[in-house]
């Protein structure tokens, strides 16, 4: 999403000086090459608090404190763009809506405004009170599905609301011939075959394992462990009974590397390979991948199973059959918003047969399927996420 948000500030602009405000500065220098990285402090909480009081102190005194890297980036910004994704909400917890929004606090008291972009937001209880009076001093907010539309459509804000779609459908994929190239330097890769793709997610056991915070370490990780053997198993399950009908290749995709072994889907993708039985065999992928080039493997298959919701939209983007396994309500609202509500399983009620039923239904509809992702796509869905940028130029021009 940052990546491709990146990208098209950078193509409608190209005199353009982006700064990405990472937590994972070191991590992420690489793959934003192109742009400046600079480490955050949000996720860090005394190093957060110094930071919001190094910025109330540069306001009280006119501007004449001394201001870090960071806050010197703010304040010298046209405008902050935020891309919080679905972090603005409490729905896992208080934690992590707090840590973001304190780059909105921090662009706040340096006087520089900002916008929430092409997000999932709420639902919120009780620090609704804080989220209305930041909120509030956004120059304006995209939301990126009907559901947040109408969650803060009842709110009256004072800033402009509008509904669009994901920056990340603006993601360019990677070369389509050096993708069908690297799926031939895979060992058993048949190119006679159709492609079953599937990106599972390590995120959903971290999240099993904080929802269940009140229970001892030990029963944490039997839960999550039940809980993820549940979900992949149906998955492995539903996936070898269709790869057997219609004579796919089954291509495990993982779509996340980290920060840190409990984010990095290759772990999920190793376990569920190890699902697939004899004589199925699963090409899996090892190596850390940058976004486009996964999107152009995406691209390659003939349908998608995807519990990432970033890996869905490389899915949908490029009008590939898709059947999403939702973690999130997020996942659903996407699902609703390009037109395939009909696709859509909740996680936490996976069954193998149903999973496997909807595969079905969805490889025989395919061709259909496509035909209305296409339709979708370039009536609705590109221009909407163009829309963002159109916004942020509105805003931008009015400043001058």
């Amino acid at each position: 999403m940052q990546l491709a948000a990146a990208y098209a500030l950078l193509k409608r602009w190209p005199q353009a000086q982006i700064a990405i405000h990472s937590p994972n500065a070191d991590d992420d220098r690489e793959l934003y090459k192109d742009f400046e990285v600079i480490a955050c402090a949000r996720r860090r909480p005394m190093a957060a608090l110094r930071a919001i009081a190094s910025a109330a102190f540069w306001r009280v005194t006119g501007g004449r404190a001394p201001l870090s890297s960071e806050l010197q980036s703010y304040q010298n910004a046209t405008a902050v763009i935020d891309l919080s994704g679905d972090g603005l909400t409490e729905t896992f917890g208080w934690r992590c809506p707090l840590s973001h929004t304190v780059p909105l606090l921090l662009a706040c008291l340096l006087r520089t405004r900002f916008c929430l972009m092409a997000q999932t937001i709420g639902s919120f209880h009780r620090f609704r009170p804080w989220f209305r009076w930041i909120f509030s001093r956004a120059a304006f907010i995209t939301a990126r599905d009907d559901e947040t539309f109408r969650y803060l459509s009842d709110w009256n804000l004072p800033c402009s609301l509008e509904r669009t779609a994901d920056l990340a459908f603006l993601l360019e994929p990677g070369s389509l011939d050096e993708a069908r190239r690297y799926l031939r330097s895979l060992e058993d890769f048949d190119p006679s075959c159709p492609i079953l793709g599937i990106t599972p997610s390590n995120l959903y056991n971290v999240r099993s394992v904080e929802a269940q915070h009140a229970t001892p370490a030990n029963s944490k990780e039997r839960a999550s462990a039940n809980t993820s053997l549940a979900y992949l198993e149906s998955v492995a399950s539903a996936c070898q009974a269709l790869a057997r009908e219609t004579q796919a290749q089954i291509l495990v995709i993982p779509h996340v590397f980290g920060p840190g072994e409990d984010y990095d889907d290759r772990r999920a993708a190793a376990a569920l390979a190890e699902l697939i039985k004899p004589p199925l065999k699963p090409l899996t992928i090892r190596e850390a991948l940058s976004p486009p080039q996964l999107k152009a493997l995406i691209g390659c298959c003939d349908l998608f199973v995807g519990i990432r919701m970033h890996s869905i939209i490389a899915a949908v983007s490029q009008a590939i059959p898709t059947l999403a396994i939702a973690y999130s309500p997020k996942v659903g609202a996407l699902m609703e918003r390009i037109g395939m509500k009909r696709y859509v399983l909740d996680v936490a009620h996976l069954s193998a047969s149903d999973l496997t039923n909807l595969a079905r239904e969805l490889w025989r509809e395919r061709q259909t399927v496509r035909g209305s992702l296409t339709h979708k796509l370039g009536n609705d869905i590109f221009p909407a996420s163009q829309r963002n940028l159109d916004l942020l130029d509105s805003h931008i021009s009015a400043l001058a």
